[in-house]
């Protein structure tokens, strides 16, 4: 069985690129993570 880290977003790109940060620095590998967008305009998708 498989984790499932699931990140909502709006025009918040540094706090995202922070959680990224973090869910990617944990030692348990065995996740997929998903980012979902409600249609940032502050580059948070191109990022």
């Amino acid at each position: 069985m498989k984790l499932s880290i699931i990140t909502v977003n709006l025009n918040n790109r540094e706090g995202l690129e922070r959680t990224i940060q973090s869910v990617i620095s944990q030692t348990f590998t065995d996740f997929e993570y998903i980012i979902i967008d409600g249609g940032s305009t502050d580059g948070s998708v191109e990022s």
